[in-house]
């Protein structure tokens, strides 16, 4: 659902916007339309490690956008706008579950091409969307910047 419209003085490209994540909780975010959106590619985006949407995605999410691209970009559960308890809670598991639902929500958008949809993540989320990606058959690109994708001393220890 679109939430309160346009915002930050752009008429043509950021919405607010809610869906529902794994088990209902609801997740807040933006959604950059371009211009002539009509099922075109998409991207699902979403900070690493505590961060929120507010923090750095907006410039990335406007380049993709002018460049032709919807892009979602939302808060994960526990943090910044988007729902859940307790606050501030990290989990990998229901945020991968999450970036699947965002997928979901904007698939059924009648400006996105629902075989064209890519997701992108940065640091811890950047490994969240190589297991996702790995996982879903349905996503169509997957750039992970500086993912977190292993814990060397910790699998030194474990061996």
């Amino acid at each position: 659902m679109i939430g309160t419209g346009r915002t930050h003085g752009d008429p043509t490209m950021r919405s607010d916007i809610s869906f529902p994540g794994f088990g209902g909780t609801t997740l807040r975010g933006w959604l950059y339309t371009p211009e002539k959106a009509e099922n075109g590619p998409a991207l699902v985006m979403a900070h690493g490690f505590s961060a929120t949407r507010a923090m750095a995605l907006d410039p990335f999410a406007r380049v993709f956008c002018e460049a032709g691209i919807t892009v979602l970009v939302y808060d994960h559960r526990n943090l910044g706008e988007s729902d859940g308890e307790p606050r501030q809670e990290i989990n990998i598991w229901a945020q991968a579950r999450d970036y699947r639902r965002a997928f979901d929500w904007l698939a059924q958008r009648p400006e996105v091409d629902p075989a064209r949809i890519g997701i992108w993540g940065s640091s811890f989320s950047g490994g969240e969307v190589l297991v996702v990606g790995a996982c879903d058959r349905r996503v169509a690109a997957v750039v992970a910047t500086v993912p977190f994708a292993s814990l060397p001393a910790t699998a030194q220890r474990l061996a």
